[in-house]
């Protein structure tokens, strides 16, 4: 914690954590080239003579701000209490490094640690100091508490930075203190190396009892390593001194590793038998949870239904909060208060499921998760983790659960969290790995159907409706829900104009909003004057069938970096597009041929008929399998283009009398 979250994240991080857009300003390429001149040799049989050249200086002038010095020294204890101490420097180059230094932010837990702020200061070209009184730092409660207060433990000290501008250089030392470990005689953490910001000097110092049994895990700087005192001594220097390039090839995300990962658990079982303690006491049936729970199921059919009635309660009606798991604190709230206060985060969700569902007579178990790469087994850390899902044991079948997608049905994983390595927790046996579902429980489905007119001025009027379900789903019911139902119309506007529909859509009816085992439906009436370019000086025009594209067609002539893993194609199921257009009276078409392609994980296939005077079409793609082998790339290419000639066929429609071609 530290400069890398306060700079990093308002200004350089964003090509890391905010997608898709990056900061222009902050994507400035170093150049590192070295030169070298070979002079020609004056007689014949001569060897050249080699001229060696300084290396060029790296030109950091277009950078917001660079990291001039970035330490970390941090001091563990075999209690598990301990401090972490950041001294740096920063120089800053533009307004924008000044914009995003102007208040320092540190985030911590004010239940069992203390931040110190030894000093932040600015020193100008001249020399001049200028030093931030301590009555510019500011201690407050996060911004989640005003949203939550049951988590008002989360604490962030501000500092004003005084007197900062172009050309400055900032420096501050902060030192957090860890007063009561979350776990008495344990402790873990991540460090991750800067990649994505100019840093000249970055060094970490890792100071452990030397009598502790700790794992540490380099992925790529590998550290010195001394034991002085009873005490052992890591010690690892970085410099970054150039941005990633945007034309690399893309580097493999499938085994990402944090830099440097510490952890004093020995065993997966050790961190489930500790969290495993951490939320027993929460899980109580009170009478509140009892009743809830009797209530919920009354006259359910069967135990799926019970199970889903639970499920949908807390998904829907317990808003989420939205904190990674381990800031604030791991220790869930009661599912008491969780039921009271109507909000939590997600293990506070997890608790309240599984406390109704034990209340109704079943096993629900936690399940840590990351949502941002996959777990490396061989270091068993809570830090690897940031969600609490759910897996219920029903029958002979283990149900996966995420009561906080809120509107994702029972039995559905969010793409993240697919096919990923995952802590599970049973209850009455030792905490396991296992991976997560790599596709739905059932295939999904998304249907677009337009149905309309078109007159021989060109204007087109129709019906649209649309329905899906699996992630497409889950998005748009977000969507809706969250917006008064007065917006909605609007919504599908934006909806309609994003898929390329250039007319108004008015009329909107939406269904299936606050049923998540059912599609997401939407309709409206479509407008459209002077359809595809109409002109009404000509006789006969080229128009398209009224029909979004499906997402994965490729234009001919645009590059798409082949990925360094296997590529995912999504969950399976089918996209289906129908379209029907009544032309006008007398008039025909020339259509375009029906095409079909297919391989062993995608199919697509399109049809075009005319039948009294209706012009009629017909889309759909197939994904049979979640991911494509590396190898077949090219292959995947090949498909994509095909889809994208067939999507943007035109065709030739005239009064009867006029001459058809297609193009």
């Amino acid at each position: 914690m530290g400069l890398l979250d306060s700079l990093m994240c308002s200004v350089a991080v964003l090509s890391r954590r905010t997608a898709p857009a990056v900061l222009a300003m902050v994507l400035c390429l170093t150049d590192l080239a070295i030169a070298a001149e070979t002079a020609a040799a004056a007689q014949a049989n001569q060897t050249p003579p080699q001229i060696a050249t300084a290396p060029k200086k790296p030109d950091f002038s277009k950078e917001a701000a660079v990291l001039e010095q970035f330490h970390t020294r941090i001091r563990m204890e075999a209690d598990g209490t301990g401090t972490r101490e950041t001294t740096a420097r920063v120089r800053v180059l533009a307004d924008a490094g000044v914009k995003a230094l102007a208040v320092l932010g540190f985030t911590y837990t004010a239940a069992n640690q203390q931040v110190d702020i030894g000093y932040v200061r600015v020193i100008k070209p001249d020399g001049t100091v200028v030093t931030t009184p301590d009555y510019n730092v500011q201690d407050m409660p996060a911004d989640v508490t005003r949203e939550a207060p049951m988590y008002s433990d989360i604490h962030q000290k501000h500092v004003a930075v005084k007197g900062l501008g172009v050309g400055d250089t900032l420096e501050y030392q902060v030192t957090f203190r860890t007063l009561k470990p979350e776990v008495p005689n344990q402790f873990w953490l991540e460090y991750e190396f800067e990649k994505n910001a100019i840093v000249l000097d970055e060094q970490l110092d890792l100071d452990v009892p030397a009598d502790k049994a700790v794992t540490v895990a380099s992925a790529d700087v590998q550290p010195a390593v001394t034991t002085v005192n009873g005490r052992k001594l890591y010690h690892w220097v970085s410099t970054n001194l150039s941005r990633p390039d945007p034309d690399a090839p893309p580097k493999s995300t499938k085994n990402w590793k944090p830099s440097v990962q510490v952890t004093t658990f020995k065993s997966w079982e050790e961190v489930g038998a500790w969290y495993q303690s951490l939320q027993s006491g929460a899980l109580v049936a009170t009478p509140a949870i009892q009743a809830r729970a009797d209530e919920l199921t009354k006259g359910k059919s069967s135990d799926e239904n019970e199970v889903r009635a639970i499920y949908s309660d807390v998904a829907l009606h317990i808003h989420y909060v939205g904190l990674d798991f381990g800031l604030g604190r791991y220790k869930p709230h009661s599912a008491d208060d969780v039921l009271s206060n109507e909000y939590g985060d997600c293990k506070d969700k997890h608790t309240l499921l599984a406390a109704l569902l034990k209340a109704a007579g079943f096993e629900a178990w936690p399940v840590l998760v990351s949502t941002r790469h996959d777990v490396d087994p061989a270091v068993p850390s809570p830090a690897q983790f940031d969600h609490v899902i759910t897996l219920v044991s029903l029958g002979d079948r283990m149900l996966w659960m995420d009561s906080t997608a809120e509107v994702a049905p029972m039995g559905m994983l969010l793409a993240p969290l697919r096919d990923k390595h995952a802590l599970v927790i049973p209850t009455h046996q030792a905490a396991y790995i296992a991976e997560t579902p790599s596709d739905l429980p059932t295939p999904r489905s998304t249907r677009v159907q337009i149905d309309g007119r078109l007159t021989d001025h060109g204007l087109f009027t129709g019906h649209i409706t649309e329905s899906a379900d699996g992630d497409v789903g889950v998005l748009l019911r977000l969507a809706f829900r969250r917006l008064p139902q007065a917006n909605w119309k609007q919504l599908v506007q934006v909806i309609v104009a994003g898929q390329g529909f250039g007319g108004d859509a008015t009329n909107p009816q939406v269904s299936g909003v606050e049923q998540p085992g059912d599609p997401l439906e939407f309709s409206a009436d479509y407008t459209r004057e002077k359809y595809y370019q109409w002109d009404d000086e000509k006789t006969s025009h080229w128009i398209g069938v009224p029909m979004p594209p499906m997402g994965a067609e490729l234009a001919p002539g645009v590059k798409d970096k082949k990925p360094a893993d296997d590529p995912d194609l999504g969950s399976t199921g089918q996209t289906l597009y129908a379209a029907t257009m009544q032309l006008p009276a007398g008039w025909t078409a020339t259509l375009p041929q029906n095409v079909e392609a297919s391989n062993e994980w995608l199919v697509y296939r399109s049809t075009y008929s005319l039948r009294n005077g209706v012009l009629s079409a017909e889309r759909a793609l197939t994904v049979k399998k979640t991911k494509l082998p590396l190898g077949e790339w090219e292959r995947y290419l090949a498909f994509r283009r095909t889809m994208f000639e067939d999507a943007n066929r035109q065709i030739l429609i005239a009064p009867a009398r006029s001459a058809l071609r297609t193009r």
